[in-house]
């Protein structure tokens, strides 16, 4: 590793070392928050996060990324969890000697990392590791060996500047430009108007500047060795629990689930004093819910369900599902189309039917709970929760009576409002995968 002198420090009296011609070992979690520089800057740059939002303002976005031309690396940072990634890319670039936390609008985050970080570089940490005076919810920066957390004290100073707004970017971006300055120009913190802490363990006097490497060689650390790799193992714990099926329509769906149901599941006799065949925490998915009623089921009697459970019922009902979807809380299926239709990737679009205030209570609560509305691979996915799901009903021996349960009317209508959200979003249809806490069967003549 080649190291070259630079110049003369005559605050620590030493030279002032850069190793140069070297690629510093990189450990990034999300390369999307993050921004590569030169291995020569003394300069790392962390933005902390306030925002509720999944991104921060462009606006702050594209500061970060203007302040990353003078730094090392730059990026987005949470929680005391990422510390790992953030030191380990400090520590296997000694060139780096300051860390410059930036806070926008505020004077920490949720999380309190800001906390955890100048307590750290003041007061260091226990013998088992765990930051002392911090009051940060995860009071530790994990698969940081103490050896670690020891040296990037010393090699690192830190800056933190708090309660950054717009007004105050341009002198945020001078003091950063001027914190890579030779000592002969140096920072001087009292001639910056902002809310900045400065923690050395190495300088006493209250100035930035570059002092170069102080250490000459890197400290690496491996996150790969904290990893297990994955083993798949088949382990049957119960039939009757967490169980799968796949079917290609609901005709399939119906004999393969009251087949599954029947030989695997365990006997009940419910509050009603009906016979019942169990297994919970049942899975179904069905390719094409839409492509073929079973028999038994008329063709008038399910498009009929699914008019009143897209249009209403024309009678009045305890509940329903109609009322649930599209009325009580609003029309949520049209607001799950306007989410889809700004975040297609979102994985927090729910249709919620369980009201916690009544339900829990209630004599006849709903048996359909959720759906979790998915787009993946340009398809519309439907992930369908019941409580409770009266599949189908059997006699003694198995076989299935025709045009009995809940299943087919439920699917058809719920897949109904599938193809309708799908071709709002011009998308296709994708599988309705279901899952009953309680999937049973009905055992007549018992």
């Amino acid at each position: 590793m080649n190291k070259i002198k630079i110049g003369k420090d005559n605050y620590l009296d030493k030279e002032i070392i850069k190793l140069v011609n070297f690629k510093p070992k990189q450990q990034l979690f999300n390369s999307n928050d993050v921004y590569v520089g030169h291995p020569s800057s003394n300069l790392a740059i962390g933005a902390i996060y306030t925002w509720k939002q999944d991104l921060a303002p462009k606006n702050i976005t594209d500061f970060l990324q203007k302040l990353s031309n003078y730094a090392y690396m730059s990026g987005f940072w949470r929680t005391t969890n990422g510390t790992k990634y953030v030191f380990s890319n400090i520590l296997a670039n000694p060139n780096v000697n300051k860390l410059v936390i930036l806070v926008f609008g505020q004077k920490d985050n949720g999380h309190l990392l800001v906390d955890a970080l100048l307590n750290f570089w003041k007061n260091g940490v226990d013998r088992q590791g765990k930051i002392i005076g911090t009051n940060a919810q995860n009071p530790r920066f994990e698969q940081i060996p103490l050896k670690g957390l020891e040296r990037i004290r010393k090699q690192c100073d830190l800056i933190v500047i708090k309660n950054i707004k717009d007004p105050s970017f341009g002198l945020i971006d001078k003091f950063i430009k001027n914190s890579i300055n030779t000592p002969e120009n140096p920072v001087f913190l009292h001639k910056y108007d902002l809310d900045v802490s400065f923690v050395s363990n190495m300088l006493n006097k209250n100035i930035i500047y570059d002092d170069g490497a102080r250490f000459d060689q890197p400290f690496l650390v491996d996150l790969n060795k904290n990893t297990s790799k994955v083993k798949i193992e088949k382990h049957t714990v119960s039939n009757t629990l967490g169980a799968s099926v796949q079917a290609k329509n609901l005709d399939d769906a119906l004999y393969i689930i009251s087949d599954y149901i029947f030989s695997n599941g365990s006997l009940n006799i419910d509050k009603r004093k009906t016979h019942t065949v169990e297994c919970r925490s049942f899975t179904a998915v069905i390719e094409d819910a839409l492509e073929r009623i079973p028999a038994g089921f008329s063709k008038e009697y399910i498009e009929s369900y699914v008019d009143e459970f897209l249009h209403g019922p024309k009678t009045e009902m305890s509940y329903n599902y109609h009322d649930r979807v599209f009325k009580r809380w609003g029309d949520q299926a049209q607001r799950a189309i306007e989410k889809l239709k700004q975040n297609p990737e979102t994985r927090r679009t729910v249709i919620c039917l369980w009201d916690p205030a009544k339900d829990m209570e209630s004599c006849n609560p709903p048996c359909f709970n959720s759906i979790w509305v998915a787009v993946r691979d340009d398809k519309l996915e439907f992930h369908v929760v019941f409580r409770s799901h009266h599949l189908a009903t059997v006699n003694s021996k198995g076989a299935v009576v025709k045009g009995e349960g809940a299943f087919v009317p439920n699917l058809y209508a719920i897949a109904s409002l599938q193809k309708r959200m799908a071709k709002k979003l011009n998308i296709s249809r994708g599988p309705l995968i279901l899952t009953d806490m309680s999937g049973h069967l009905y055992v007549s003549g018992v």
